[in-house]
């Protein structure tokens, strides 16, 4: 609760340092093709949550009655080095292409400063696979994070919501390092969410999502690492990994440029759809909680019950990616009724087709 507290505390404080500070740079998220806000915004408030992040880090590391330096240190070594490529990003930018690159790069450095800090036990034969299997999902996980970080409080909530997820099984399975990250990362959610929700003064921007996607895929690797159930490790990541990775299957099948900007995440299509950002993140999010809670009962459950609570996870996100279409036909439905026999219909005023001041308008 102490590192939870800190990481709260600084992040506040510092967050309008930082909305100074990218205000006299000129750090601004503008209004594209891609956006689904519709005010020019300054980005970049990972800062704050970073730097949050690393004064809470500061409680399990100088007590000696916490074990959890060694994971700790891959923890920040992650965050860090994913931390400064977003910040590049959002103060200079960066190609796409050259930043999966480097992303890769971050990803091996942080397992291999896993290998020789922590000294897993695992034979010698598995650590290139594993090695392989830890640089995607790293990789693959702070840029699905990143991709979903496009309305407001989206990402603080799912931070805070794995964050609490990860400090409960960490207590419960006596794993120092993964109670302590969990709990700083729903602090320092905390302290960043009345910035960001619901209204934005300032984004995370990439430096924020980058290190928080970083973080948390980390935590979830050395949990399983760990021996906890995988499935209840990713139960809390379903929504984000589900949402982007249909998207992007759907765009590669439909030939578009799977890494090119784009606005065809089931929470973006819910906003084009006409939602607001708060209801979105709160759909979002209620999802999260159901299956971060289902995460929970799979992690003591026997076999039976921990299947029906993998089952009723992907349900939940099942529908969670229907809900565009279904939108979509509620919307239609109105409109169709609109145009019936019967109704009214636009009247013709000097040659056009006008239409009635009691008509909705398309």
């Amino acid at each position: 609760m102490l590192s939870a507290a800190i990481a709260l505390l600084i992040t506040a404080i510092t967050t309008p340092v930082v909305i100074a500070v990218m205000r006299r740079l000129a750090v601004v998220d503008t209004v594209t093709e891609r956006s689904s806000h519709l005010v020019p915004t300054y980005r970049g408030g990972g800062v704050a949550i970073a730097l949050g992040l690393f004064a809470g880090m500061l409680v399990p590391i100088v007590n000696p009655d916490v074990d959890a330096p060694a994971d700790l240190f891959t923890v920040v070594v992650a965050a860090s080095l994913f931390g400064l490529l977003g910040l590049a990003e959002d103060t200079h930018g960066v190609a796409a292409l050259r930043r999966l690159g480097l992303q890769m790069v971050a990803a091996a450095v942080t397992i291999a400063a896993w290998v020789v800090v922590a000294q897993p036990d695992l034979p010698v034969a598995t650590i290139p696979l594993v090695a392989c299997a830890a640089l995607v999902w790293i990789a693959g996980f702070t840029n699905a994070f990143n991709f979903m970080d496009g309305i407001n409080g989206i990402s603080s909530a799912q931070t805070l919501l794995t964050g609490v997820a990860f400090a409960i099984i960490g207590h419960r399975s006596g794993l120092d390092f993964l109670t302590y990250g969990g709990a700083m990362a729903a602090g320092a959610a905390l302290g960043f969410g009345p910035y960001n929700f619901p209204r934005a003064r300032i984004f995370l921007g990439d430096v924020g999502s980058y290190a928080l996607g970083a973080l948390i895929a980390v935590l979830a690797l050395l949990a399983v690492g760990h021996g906890v159930r995988p499935d209840a490790v990713v139960a809390p990541l379903l929504v984000y990994l589900a949402d982007t990775s249909c998207t992007l299957l759907r765009r590669v099948r439909s030939g578009q440029v799977w890494y090119a900007p784009h606005r065809g995440h089931v929470y973006q299509l819910l906003t084009v759809a006409g939602w607001s950002h708060t209801r979105a993140t709160l759909v979002v999010s209620s999802v999260t909680v159901a299956t971060a809670g289902l995460g929970l009962v799979i992690y003591s459950a026997d076999v039976a019950v921990r299947v029906a609570a993998d089952i009723v996870a992907i349900l939940l996100v099942r529908g969670y990616l229907l809900l565009p279409r279904h939108v979509a036909r509620g919307q239609q439905q109105p409109r169709a009724s609109a145009t019936a026999p019967g109704r009214h219909r636009a009247a013709k005023v000097g040659g056009r087709n006008e239409p009635l001041h009691n008509t909705p308008a398309v």
